[in-house]
């Protein structure tokens, strides 16, 4: 239905632990739809430095023009005006397989007083509506340029349109990670405008440490093929005729223990690609039985799966969804652990959640190293940090 890209308003980090990057960056350079795609129906196009969408009621699906990267904590500024239909302004988006092409949150932007609400594809429906004040305060006008701001900060969603806010969420359980989207709604006859969008990045300030520096392997210690390449990322580089088994041992593995921690990192792989984030490894000459995996694997688009596949822990359970990327693409893993609970998160959704003490794992280390795995298949990690749990 409605789609929404979230604009993330930065609080002082002194009160919410966050900062920011100083300067908004353009997510539309106002020329071209560079960094943007179009999933199936309608038109987008760009015109007089706006970006233009377009359909008529004959068009069922709903076509939304999907930024390429995905965000987590922002804040994003943009303008708007709707000439007709039923728009929206997706964020933390993911993609789906239907004519509706994501799931996740929108501000609803249309002709109606409802525009400044959020609504979620795929979940709950109406989360927020504007109420009968707000409205009053905000003057907005379909058909006019109107201003829209949103702030999304780890569970904390603040809507603005024209200086005034519409919608305020703060311990939202949603995603946390996805695309920015804007909407062209099915079976009705759209025109919508946007221009001037801007992102303003938030990182997390509560405690984390960057466990890779981007230049050299500090910090870890490996006998086996990975290296650092020119884009700081961790490369794995088998060399020919090398095969999983064969390069068990050589993984990549921290100087030092970790207890409880949530480890946030990203990683892509080629085709068929397959490694593993292990953790509390307590023997180095067999991380598979003296520590735990969280699963690397290409099984994008499967539809049955289970402990050996992306986002499963090996040795119990499958992930609840299969939320992988294609080969090719960046995901990203926040892994929690604090005594004998694990959480999951892969790509913004919660896929693992339960207590390591009702396996067949209960009986491994408190504490141990971390380490990637060698499957003798090409991946890639970067932006691998952690922060320590008390």
């Amino acid at each position: 239905m409605r789609f929404i890209i979230c604009i993330m308003l930065v609080i002082a980090v002194t009160s919410v632990g966050v900062a920011a990057d100083n300067d908004f960056k353009p997510l539309f350079d106002g020329k071209s739809l560079d960094g943007w795609t179009p999933t199936p129906g309608g038109k987008w196009e760009v015109s007089d430095g706006s970006i233009v969408g377009t359909s008529d009621k004959s068009e069922r699906r709903h076509g939304i023009l999907l930024s390429n990267r995905t965000y987590s904590d922002f804040e994003v500024k943009a303008k708007f005006r709707v000439i007709a239909g039923d728009s929206g302004f997706y964020f933390r988006a993911g993609r789906v397989k239907s004519g509706v092409s994501v799931n996740g949150f929108q501000v609803e932007v249309d002709t109606s007083q409802e525009t400044g609400g959020l609504y979620e594809t795929g979940g709950r429906a109406w989360v927020h509506q504007p109420t009968a004040d707000v409205i009053e305060k905000r003057k907005y006008k379909p058909g006019e340029w109107t201003e829209l701001e949103l702030s999304a900060v780890g569970e904390h969603i603040v809507v603005k349109i024209n200086g005034v806010v519409t919608s305020e969420l703060k311990k939202d359980k949603g995603r946390r990670e996805g695309h920015f989207g804007l909407q062209l709604h099915g079976g009705q006859d759209m025109h919508v405008e946007f221009r001037d969008i801007a992102i303003r990045e938030v990182r997390d300030a509560s405690g984390f440490t960057e466990m890779f520096n981007g230049k050299d392997l500090t910090g870890w210690t490996t006998t086996g093929n990975w290296v650092v390449e020119k884009d700081n990322t961790i490369t794995l580089k088998p060399r020919p005729g090398e095969s999983g088994w064969q390069r068990y041992k050589d993984y990549l593995t921290t100087n030092r223990k970790y207890g409880d921690f949530v480890l946030d990192l990203e990683f892509k792989f080629d085709a068929k690609g397959n490694s593993g984030v292990f953790m509390r490894v307590g023997d180095l000459k067999n991380h598979v039985t003296s520590g735990f995996e969280v699963q690397i694997l290409d099984t994008y688009g499967k539809q049955k799966f289970g402990a050996h596949d992306c986002g499963g822990v090996i040795g119990t359970s499958g992930p609840s969804k299969m939320m992988v990327k294609p080969a090719g693409q960046w995901n990203r893993y926040t892994i929690t652990l604090k005594g004998d609970h694990l959480q999951v998160v892969l790509n913004g959704e919660r896929i693992q959640d339960f207590d390591l003490s009702q396996t067949k794992l209960k009986d491994r280390p408190a504490q141990g190293y971390i380490s990637f795995q060698d499957e003798a298949k090409r991946i890639w990690y970067r932006n691998v940090r952690i922060k320590e749990l008390k």
